[in-house]
């Protein structure tokens, strides 16, 4: 698969570091672009040029990829339009060109170009997204799984509405590819008009054998997936994960409803128009469908539903990841998805075997939206603390229910070499690890691989220090890290 345009990699590291989503850019700038990281990968006409200059100041950055243009073809066409905070670099992968990365003050151009040049290890995490008539939320679906730091592979079920069109700007910016199911996808015909979600799983199985990654993920297009921790992108936390030993993810679901006094206007973020939700059914309380690639091929997705992941070794993160849910956005919505485009259209077979429930509470006169005094009001930083301190307590728990206690234990070095292993810092041995202790508590700087082990062990034994109660070594740690970086 082709590697991202430098455009997509610096776009994605900002809107990480800013919080605030992308917006790519073909020919003509959207009027919804204000606190957005503008992204730019073609050459742009002088108009574009125009309208970009007047919007700086309303966005966080625009970053500009340009292939064949060299650093003075860029800065002249550049200087025409009075940019003048930023960077311009001539880069040579994947075809030379230029990347600027321009924002409206220096102040800003000094963060952003401090974020871009952090050293980060290759990880990479592909949502595959079957698709049917999610025009009116898919894009922004897309663009957000995109800004989390993760790839999309659509998977476009014969949609009649604008499906395609919405996802289609997000080609070669994260989207890998739409495919038209199962026209291309080598499945019976009885695909075509009907809904048999087996075998749609079946092919997002085959996806993941056929397109590399780290990670993957099965996510609906009306679904906008994060992590547990706040200021980390989705990527992010599935590689901590990873580094913590755990190979696949459980998601905590919640259904957002439409109320009387909601106005979801079609093509824009629905989660800034919907914002009261209700806790998950029954069938809605197993998602574990995120999990690490594995050696003996692709995982069984199918057996469940989809609801969880089968294969051999798994072992799913104590603390689930977050997964918000549009399933109706509006009366007219779910009139025409719930009678029209869905209970029609599944399998008999898989109905009678009790799956495609979440649709049968309505009747024929029901006007699909809730009272917002029957939900709650979602508050994300207070959602994740409560998610984060449930989990806390359950692992507690259950060490306190087998014996175990975690202060007391003592750190083995085959533990620490496998965290750091997986932090990326090699196989190591005791006489590296007892090196990185010692470097703990030096207040003179190191070459830049000796200080990231030492960093990421420090988180280790500060972790211990304070699960311990002992807040002066966290002192020392902390005082031997701030006069080494201090110092360097």
């Amino acid at each position: 698969m082709d590697a991202p345009s430098p455009a997509l990699v610096a776009a994605r590291r900002l809107a990480r570091h800013a919080a605030c989503p992308i917006l790519p850019v073909d020919g003509v700038l959207a009027p919804e672009h204000d606190g957005r990281v503008l992204l730019v990968d073609a050459e742009p006409s002088e108009a574009l040029l125009s309208q970009l200059a007047a919007a700086l100041p309303a966005v966080e950055a625009l970053v500009l990829w340009v292939p064949g243009w060299d650093v003075a073809t860029a800065a002249e066409a550049l200087g025409r339009h009075h940019f003048e905070h930023g960077t311009v670099s001539g880069v040579d992968m994947p075809t030379p060109g230029v990347l600027a990365v321009l924002t409206a003050s220096e102040a800003c151009a000094e963060v952003h170009a401090a974020e871009l040049a952090k050293v980060e290890r290759p990880f990479r995490a592909l949502a595959v997204m079957p698709a049917y008539n999610e025009g009116d939320v898919i894009g922004a679906a897309i663009g957000a799984l995109i800004a989390e730091g993760v790839d999309v592979y659509l998977l476009d079920h014969r949609s009649t509405d604008g499906t395609v069109a919405a996802a289609t700007p997000w080609l070669g910016r994260g989207l890998v590819r739409i495919e038209r199911f199962p026209d291309e996808s080598g499945f019976d015909a009885r695909n075509e008009d009907e809904m048999v979600w087996r075998d749609i799983l079946k092919r997002v199985e085959q996806v993941t054998g056929e397109v590399q990654a780290d990670w993957y993920l099965f996510v609906n297009a009306d679904e906008f997936r994060e992590s547990p921790w706040p200021h980390t992108t989705l990527a992010d936390g599935l590689r901590e994960a990873d580094e913590l030993g755990f190979n696949a993810i459980n998601f905590e679901l919640v259904n957002f409803r439409p109320t009387p006094e909601d106005a979801f206007v079609a093509g824009t973020d629905v989660r800034e128009a919907l914002r009261f939700y209700e806790e998950p059914g029954p069938y809605d309380l197993l998602q574990v469908k995120a999990w690490k690639g594995q050696p003996a091929g692709p995982v069984n997705l199918h057996q469940h539903g989809g609801h969880d992941v089968l294969f051999e070794g798994k072992r799913v993160f104590p603390v689930p990841f977050v997964l918000r849910h549009y399933p109706i956005r509006s009366a007219q919505h779910g009139r025409r998805k719930v009678i029209a485009e869905r209970l029609g259209r599944f399998a008999a077979e898989e109905r009678a075997g009790g799956w495609h429930v979440q649709y049968d509470h309505y009747g024929d006169d029901s006007d699909y939206l809730h009272e917002r005094a029957e939900l709650s009001a979602w508050d994300g930083d207070r959602f994740r603390a409560q998610l984060l301190a449930r989990a806390t307590r359950q692992l507690l728990l259950l060490a306190a229910a087998g014996g175990r206690d975690v202060g007391a234990e003592e750190i083995t070095v085959e533990g620490l070499a496998g965290w750091l292993g997986r932090r990326g810092h090699g196989n190591l041995g005791a006489p590296e690890i007892a090196r990185f202790q010692q470097h703990l508590l030096s207040t003179a700087p190191a070459g830049p691989d000796l200080e990231a082990a030492a960093r990421d062990l420090g988180q280790v034994v500060e972790a211990q220090a304070r699960v311990r109660g002992e807040m002066q070594a966290v002192a020392r740690l902390g005082d031997a890290r701030d006069a080494r970086s201090a110092a360097a």
